[in-house]
Formats: structure tokens, sequence, C-alpha cells
């Protein structure tokens, strides 16, 4: 108990400290709270209920006062549906059971007492003991003048054959026990035989009238005797024997029946009577009857039903807001500043997709339906969600927007399937999308998925093929519209909130792009070493699970500000070094510009803010050591601050990833016969001097990825220095 309430104590201040760092967000919580909660006041499921004082009345009595419904009802009449049920249970058959088990053991019985009877009668023994000896066996029987009687016979033999198969038709056609009670409440004309045939139970319908019970047995067997044509004589004897030897087979199955009864009982459909708004239940002065007074129950139940599920509605609502809010504060804690205006986007969107479905669910009339669902473009909410925080948040919006529903539909369990299906594949298909036309045909794929959840949904209400045809199309065409709003609000939000989604990474990865021509055009080696990174970038993340497509872009665009002053970087000079000409002080402050001259162009261009992250972040705030070392030859009082770059330490993983690909890629041009061994140690000491100078400390890679992204970058380095890679198989010189 301890353990749990320290973990809620834990989740608690979570939350709060949460909501205390980002107090505009929690603002706006507050606000859409309040907002959804008159909503749901004014337009909810319980907001047309008028409370009315229904005590006092009771049937049989005259009313004193006029009493009026004040909202609309639809009640099961109890009392018409019990009639329709009991009608549907009188028509089902009783089920009785042949016990074949019996039967065998009967025909063996008189088997047996066919043999003894020959055989004593064949044996020189006096007939009164013969006839002692039978009785003493075979005990209650026969009565002794048959047996005596049977014994004179000089037919005996054809008698005893002609007894065993009358009595085997008799037993083969059933001899039924009928129950002390319960038979009445089944149909009274007909009822099923169940015979278990090869392990294989068969049922035989037969009429009432057809029932063998013992009371029928003189007559049944007499005719089965009169079938085959005996003699008068010989037929008495045969009717007598067989008559002692019948014994009932066939049995009432209780449990079959009953189970009938239940599947029967939970197939009726309920009579549902429907009290109309303002209508006048019941009139001052007047008798309340039996009718009045069940509508009278039907209001007032409806009523205090709406009144306490408002409040469970009132409190889900505000658990469901929290809820979101917290997942989308959590999940982009870190960038919360520039991420700020998406996140009120979804908060802002919930709310607004929370008063479609109380308005769709009040032209409804609250009741058990998808017709209001036409209106819910709950691929839309969930597609742009995945668009644009990916698959995962996608998942987690689309559970909140089902809770929003249910609140507001009066816990309607049909929009609630449809709501979380429809959503969970709108996520599915629009985060799988890697290009603008993949969206086109995402639009249609949810056309078709909508149609096919609200045809499944459709037949469990037992629609008409018109009507389930009429929804369906609908249900299709508002998953294609939902589809075709993502693509014409999306680059809007781009552009508006400057979103890095993967649509607008994709069509900035371009190597055809303004920026990066020009980057080519002014500063080619620049390009080049920009094009490496991007390689070795992207091939990281993509091991690490991060995102490879932003490592990539970034990577494209991580040096544009070198485009000012291309010279004066290594990888543009062909011959003379213009960092010769010119002090370590100077130097130094010509290679810190290019990160803040490309954070710049990269406003200048628009491009998202993680990617402009990545520029700034780059180098972090490292010491640019050749010049600082060199100045300090010169003057030991010189500060490293004073040669360090401007930024601060990368902050996301994929930014993480490029400032270690750019460093390594630049410092590896310099290793001599660079083979896989060599490649691996400068990995791992560059990877280390970053670590030790604690510019990986607000990246969240952990040492399992660092170590990931050491493998990658080398076996990616190796393929670009194939040519002159000695491997680990060979002979390693002088490492």
């Amino acid at each position: 108990m301890r353990t749990n309430e320290t973990k809620m104590s834990r989740v608690w201040r979570s939350i709060v400290a949460s909501l205390k760092r980002n107090r505009v967000f929690a603002i706006h919580l507050a606000v859409c709270i309040v907002a959804a909660a008159l909503l749901l006041m004014f337009f909810g499921p319980g907001s047309v209920a008028i409370r009315r004082d229904y005590s006092g009345i009771k049937p049989g009595e005259v009313a004193d006062r006029d009493i009026v419904a004040g909202r609309e009802v639809v009640y099961v009449d109890e009392e018409a549906t019990a009639l329709r049920r009991d009608a549907e249970e009188r028509l089902v058959l009783p089920v009785f059971q042949f016990d074949s088990g019996i039967t065998r053991r009967a025909l063996d019985y008189f088997k047996d007492f066919t043999e003894n009877f020959r055989s004593l009668s064949t044996q020189d023994i006096a007939q009164e003991t013969v006839l002692l000896m039978l009785q003493s066996k075979f005990p209650g029987k026969l009565p002794p003048q048959v047996l005596a009687d049977l014994a004179k016979s000089s037919l005996k033999s054809q008698i005893l054959v002609y007894a065993a198969d009358v009595l085997a038709a008799v037993l083969d056609g059933g001899v039924f026990s009928l129950p002390t009670e319960g038979l009445l409440r089944y149909n009274q004309d007909y009822f099923e035989l169940k015979r278990l045939i090869n392990n294989k139970a068969e049922l035989e319908q037969r009429s009432m009238a057809s029932m063998v019970t013992e009371a029928d047995l003189p007559d049944v067997i007499r005719a089965e005797a009169e079938r085959r044509h005996l003699a008068r004589p010989i037929s008495s004897l045969v009717e007598s024997i067989v008559l002692g030897f019948t014994v009932e087979n066939a049995f009432f199955d209780e449990a079959s029946s009953l189970s009938r009864i239940k599947r029967v009982g939970a197939k009726v459909e309920p009579v549902y009577k429907a009290v109309g708004r303002s209508e006048l239940l019941i009139r001052k002065g007047e008798m309340v009857t039996e009718e009045s007074y069940a509508k009278l129950v039907a209001v007032r139940s409806a009523v205090s039903r709406s009144d306490f599920g408002l409040s469970l509605r009132s409190l889900g609502l505000l658990l469901a807001a929290a809820s979101l809010g917290y997942f989308l504060l959590r999940q982009h804690e870190g960038a919360a500043p520039f991420k700020m205006p998406s996140l009120l986007m979804g908060l802002y969107s919930a709310l607004a997709f929370y008063a479609i479905v109380l308005l769709a669910s009040r032209a409804g009339q609250h009741q058990i339906s998808l017709e209001g669902a036409y209106f819910l473009p709950i691929a839309l909410f969930s597609g742009i969600g995945a668009a644009i925080f990916g698959q995962r948040f996608a998942f987690s919006y689309t559970v909140v927007l089902t809770l929003l529903s249910a609140s507001a539909s009066n816990l309607n369990a049909y929009w609630m399937v449809f709501v979380i299906l429809a959503g969970f594949f709108a996520a599915m298909t629009i985060s799988t999308a890697k290009t603008r036309l993949d969206l086109v045909l995402a639009c249609v794929l949810q056309a078709a998925i909508q149609f096919g959840v609200s045809v499944i949904l459709l037949l469990q209400q037992g629609l008409r093929f018109q009507q389930l045809a009429g929804i369906s199309g609908y249900m299709a065409m508002n998953g294609f519209i939902s589809g075709a709003l993502i693509l014409a609000i999306l680059p809007v939000l781009e552009q508006s909130l400057n979103l890095a989604t993967r649509f607008r990474l994709l069509e900035l990865s371009d190597v055809n792009a303004p920026a990066l021509k020009e980057l080519l055009t002014q500063a080619p080696g620049t390009y080049a070493h920009s094009m490496n990174v991007a390689h070795l970038a992207e091939a990281a993340a993509e091991d690490i699970g991060a995102n490879p497509l932003l490592a990539r872009v970034g990577a494209y665009y991580h040096d544009l500000g070198k485009i000012e002053q291309p010279e004066y970087f290594v990888e543009n000079q062909r011959g003379s070094n213009k960092h010769d000409d010119i002090n370590p002080r100077l130097s130094a402050t010509v290679i810190r510009s290019h990160v803040k001259l490309g954070t710049e162009k990269a406003r200048e261009l628009k491009l998202p803010k993680e990617v402009v992250d990545i520029v700034a972040q780059h180098h972090g705030n490292s010491v640019i050591a050749w010049f600082y070392d060199k100045a300090k030859k010169e003057d030991e009082t010189i500060r490293p601050e004073d040669f360090s770059y401007p930024g601060s330490p990368p902050v996301g993983k994929e930014a993480g990833i490029v400032m270690l690909a750019d460093s390594i890629e630049a410092s590896s041009r310099t290793i001599k016969n660079p083979t896989v061994p060599r490649l691996d140690v400068h990995v791992r000491e560059m990877i280390m001097h970053k670590v030790q100078n604690g510019q990986l400390d607000n990246c969240e890679l952990t040492l399992k990825d660092l170590d990931v992204i050491r493998h990658s970058f080398v076996r990616i380095m190796a393929g670009q220095f194939h040519s002159r890679i000695e491997y680990p198989n060979q002979k390693e010189k002088d490492l």
C-alpha cells in the first residue's frame, strides 16, 4: 500500500512540476476544461433533462396535479416485452433424450430370458419348478399365468421370436418418461427426440400425438402385434410378454430444453414505447392508470440516469483533458518553448472535436446510431497528429478522442468503436506515407477502411440493405474528405507552425533546393563534406531508432554559414591558407561566425525549428582547439571561452549525431592509410572526446547508442575509403 501511495505521489508531483514549468500551457489547459464543461452542460446528453417532482403519484389513485414529461424518452414496455418473450418461449420444442443404453440392456435382458426359458424347457424338470426358477431369476417381469401358458404352448419358440421383434420395435420408437411439471411452458404440439448415432447427436421432430408413454403401451404393443398378423391366442401371449419387458427409454432433457428457452428469450426484441417532449403524462383529477404510471417511471428513471451520468461524464471529461495535456506536455517537455503552438493546436483540436461530437450526438437524440458519426472527422484529427508528431502520439491522441466521444455521446458504444478504429487506421496509413502522393492514396484507403468498419458496426444493428449502403457510403465519403483536408491543411500548418513533418523534410532533402545549389556553387568542398556527413548521420540515426530523415536534412544544412566566406575553411581551399596571414583570434572569429550566419540563413529560409537547432548546435560550445593552442603559445593569458563556439550543446539525438558525424568526417581526412582498425580507433577517440567535454550531456544519447553509432560510422567510412582499406583479416602494420 505504501509503495502504491509513493508511486502515486511521485506521479502527482511530476504532473504539478510539469505544469509549473509550462504555465502558459497549464492556463490553456484550464480554459479548455472549463469550456468543455460548459459545452457539456448546455449541449450534452443531460442538458435537456427537466427536473420534476414525481413523488406522491401511485397507480389507481387520482392525480392532484398535471405532470409533464419534460424530455423525450424511449423506454422498454416490460409487460409487453414479457408477453412477447412468453409467446416465443412457448413455441420452443422440448427435447427428449433417447437412451440407447437402456434399450440395449432391455433387449439383452429379454434375450437372456429367452435363452433360460429354452434351456429349462429342454431339461427333465417339472414344469412348476421351471416356472419357479424363471420367477426367481426374472422377478416381476411376467405373471405366473403368462409363464404357464407360454410353457404349455407348442409354439413357444415362435412366440418368443415374435415377442423379441415386437419389443425391439416398441423400444426403438421410444417409451417416454414425462416430467411431473415444467412441460407446459413448451410447445404443446411437437417435440424433438435426440438420438446418439455414431457418436453424433441427431434430432428428430415428432408430434406430441406420437409420443408413447407407459399408459399407451398396451395399445401400442397390440398394434405392433396386429401388424404381424398373428393368431389371437399367440398375439395375446406376445402382448403380455412384451408388456412385461418394456421399459422407459426416452427422458426429458431439461438442460437442453432450458438452454433453448434462454437463447430464445435472449433474442427477443424489447417492445419500445416513446414519450414525447412536453407530453402530458398524467392529468390532474384523473385516475393514474398502469400505462401512464409506466411512462412516469420511465421518465423519472431517465432523468435520474441523466443527472448521474452528467456528473460522471463531466469527471471523465476533466480526466481525459488533463491526461491529454499531461501527455502532450511530457512528450515534448524538452522542446516545449518552440513546440508550444503545436501543443496548443492539439489541445484546442480536441476541444473542437468534443464540440462536434456533442452536436452530432444531440442531432441523433443521443440514441445508439451511427448516423451522427457522419460529422465526425476522426481521420482528420488522428491523421494530422500522425503527420506532425508520429504514430505513437496519434494512437494516444485517438484514445483520448475516444474518451471524449464516450463522454459526449452518452457512452455510445458504436461511436466509441468507430472513433477508435477509424483513428487507429488513420494513424497507421498517414504515418507510413512517405510522399504527398502517398497521402492521396491514404485518402482512398481511409475511405475503404471507414466503409468496412461502418458495415461491420451497422450489421450489428440489423439495418436493411438500403440503410446500410447509404450510411456506409457517407462514412466512406467522410474518410475521403478527411484525408483530402489533411492534404490541404498540413502544408498550412507546416509553414505557420514551422513543423518538421516527414513530408516537409523530404522536400528539404532535395539536393536541387536553392540553398543547397548555392552551397555547391559557393563552397563545393563544404557541399561534399555536408553530403558525407548526411550519409553518416542518416545511417547512425536509423541504427539507434532516431529520426534518420531529420538527421540527413540537418546535416545537409548544418554548414550553410560557410557560404559567406568559403575560402576560410580548409575543405574549400586550394593551395594557400587564408589563416596564415591573420592572427589566431581573428581566425577563430571567422570560423565561429559560420554557426551564427548559418543559423540566421536557416531562419531566413524558414527551415523547421528542429533543423535550425541542428545548425546552431552542431559545434556546441566546444573550443576551436587548433587556433586556441596557436594563440596560447603567443599569450598564456588567453581564455578557452574566447575560442569557443557561441552555441550550446545539442539537444536531441539527431543534433548529437550530426555533431559527431561532422567532426569525425572532417578529421578522418587526416588519417594516413585508413584501415578499419584505424578508423575504429579514431571514431572511438572522437566520440569520447565529445563525451568528456560535456558536448553530449543534453542530447539523450546513451552509451549503448554511442556504441551503435561508432559501428555505423566505421561501416560507412570503410565503404567511402574502400580503395585504401586494409581489413582486419589482413596483417596489421604500424597502427
